[in-house]
This record gives C-alpha cells, structure tokens and sequence, in this order.
C-alpha cells in the first residue's frame, strides 16, 4: 500500500511539472485548416489610437480615433500603412495612387508600367505614363504636399516644403492649394520632416462634369465629349479691321492717283468700308475705299486742292462691320 501511495505521489509532482513547463501553440505553424466561426469572439487587428512607426506586410490596424470606416489600414510594405475602404471605391485603383513608403519617401503611381500603363486625357491628348516616381522630404519642415497634374499633363510634386522629385515627375515649391487648371491627384502632410503616417487624402475622381453657360450672342453645340462655341451671327455682327502704312506719289491737280492696296483678311467683295484716314492729311485731298478683290482693300486718293500735292507716307485704317 506505501509502495503504491509514493508511486501516485511520483505521478501528481510529474504532471505538475509537466503543466508547469507546457509551451503555448504556435496557430501559424502547428494549427491546421483553423476555424474561428464558432468562437464567441475573435480580435484579428491590433488597435491603438496611433499607427505604429513599424509596420511588416499584411498587418492590420484599427485607428479608433480616426473617421467610423475610415478607420482600417492594412501595412502594403515596410513601415507603410495604407488606409482600406471608405475613401470611395477609387481608392483601390492602382492609376497614380500615393503611398508612404517611408518616414521621407512619397511613392507616385508605383502601378504605372510598360505592361499597365496610366494614362491622363487632357482635352484630345492622352498622356501615358510608364513610371512612377518618388518624392523625397528632407529637413524638419512641417506642411503640406499638393500632388497633381499641370494642364500640360506634367505630374507635380507642389509644395511649401523641401522635397526632391525623382524621374517622372516634378517638385514645384511656393505651392499651398493646387493651382487653377490643375487635376487633383493628392495632398498628404508633413510634421517636422516626416509624412504623415496616417496616409494623405485621395482626391482622384473618375466621375466629374462641368458646365458651359453662354451670354447673349454666343451658341453652343454639344456633340459626344466635345462642346462647340460659336459666335450667333443674328446678334453680333461681324466686325473686321486692319491698318497699313502708304506712300501715294506726287498726284496733279483735279486727278486721282492710282489704286494702293493692303490685305483684310475675311473681307468680300461689296462689303461697305468705313476708310480711317490719317490725321495729317493734306487739305484738299479725298480718299476712298473698298473691297477690290477677296481679303483686298484698295485706296484711291485724289486731288481737289487747286495744286499738285506729294502726300506724306501715313497709316490707313479699313474697318468693316458686316451684318447678317
């Protein structure tokens, strides 16, 4: 009986040890096909009110401070938080997207390749970009980078900051709002040298629609995506002029010198001229003018003063107004 009472004894201290010293599961790597739908609750992200300055790819992290569904980032590489849902549907496209993929580095449309490129329409041109490009903050300054694309299709990097754009894009500075014309693509902030890593606004759009409004005399015309302006010739009245400088010789009394002429572009045959003589013209002389030939404005100048007159060489001016 004391025999089998140590034995007993041996056996509890044994597996008192062996509790003792149990190792925790590895899921990752001891756990098979694992199946949380029938725990009664599960934490799979990390939370905190601040995002971590480290981070590896495919951790997630839940910003409870931040906006309800903007809250959600997913680490897409070293050190880089890239906000999920909630900013639209645009921002999971990959064309010119913003990344933070370093306390300094800015990465503009990663996607964009020989094999995918992005492409910008302006007006009928379509500008395609193979590269993306990085901008890189330096010093302590604190502010603001204004992302986007002039009107001649060059990608920008506009700041109030110090930054240096790598290849295929462009660092502009004195910049605090985009400029007038610009395309939006992002702005993303800086606090003593470092961008911000809670992410930038995304201000991509695929939808948008501007109007034309038009004042009395003006038409327009919507065909496809493009708009025609035109002038409404039943209102406003066509209205052509042009000056040239000529020398007449010397012309006798009581005749006319012959025809000078100059170029009027538009102007036709029987359109009425209103002549604009020149301020110093001599007494007694009397000029005319009119349409010779199509865009042709010939001047006849005769003499009415009693005696032969040399007129200075002087600026003529032909002004039609043509209704319709």
């Amino acid at each position: 009986m004391k025999s089998s009472l140590i034995r007993l004894s041996m056996m509890v201290s044994l597996l008192a040890v062996s509790a003792a010293g149990q190792t925790q599961i590895d899921l990752r790597t001891q756990g098979k096909d694992v199946d949380f739908s029938g725990a009664s609750s599960t934490k799979p992200d990390q939370i905190g009110t601040s995002l971590p300055a480290v981070c590896s790819l495919g951790q997630t992290f839940l910003l409870t401070n931040a906006t309800l569904g903007q809250n959600l980032y997913v680490c897409t590489a070293a050190n880089a938080w890239t906000r999920q849902g909630g900013a639209a549907m645009l921002a999971q496209l990959a064309d010119f997207a913003v990344t933070r993929t370093s306390a300094q580095a800015l990465a503009v449309g990663a996607g964009c390749g020989p094999a995918a490129p992005c492409n910008l329409r302006l007006g009928s041109t379509v500008y395609s970009f193979t590269q993306g490009c990085t901008a890189t903050l330096s010093g302590s300054g604190t502010g603001t980078a204004y992302i986007y694309f002039t009107p001649t299709g060059a990608l920008t990097i506009g700041q109030n900051l110090t930054v240096a754009a790598s290849a295929g894009c462009v660092a502009q500075s004195g910049i605090s709002s985009f400029p007038p014309g610009s395309i939006p693509l992002y702005t993303w902030s800086a606090v003593s040298g470092a961008w911000d890593a809670a992410g930038g606004t995304d201000y991509r759009a695929m939808l948008a629609a501007k109007g034309i409004s038009t004042s009395t005399g003006l038409l327009t015309v919507d065909a496809a995506t493009s708009t025609t302006i035109s002038l409404d010739t039943a209102v406003v009245p066509m209205y052509l002029t042009t000056t040239a400088v000529l020398d007449f010789p010397s012309i006798p009394n009581g005749t006319c010198a012959t025809d000078l002429t100059f170029t009027l572009g538009g102007a036709a045959v029987n359109d009425a001229v209103e002549p604009g003589l020149p301020g110093g013209i001599e007494g007694g002389l009397v000029a005319n003018m009119r349409v010779a030939a199509p865009s042709t404005i010939a001047v006849r100048l005769c003499n009415l003063s009693g005696a032969a007159v040399d007129p200075a060489s002087a600026t003529y001016r032909a002004t039609i107004v043509r209704s319709f």
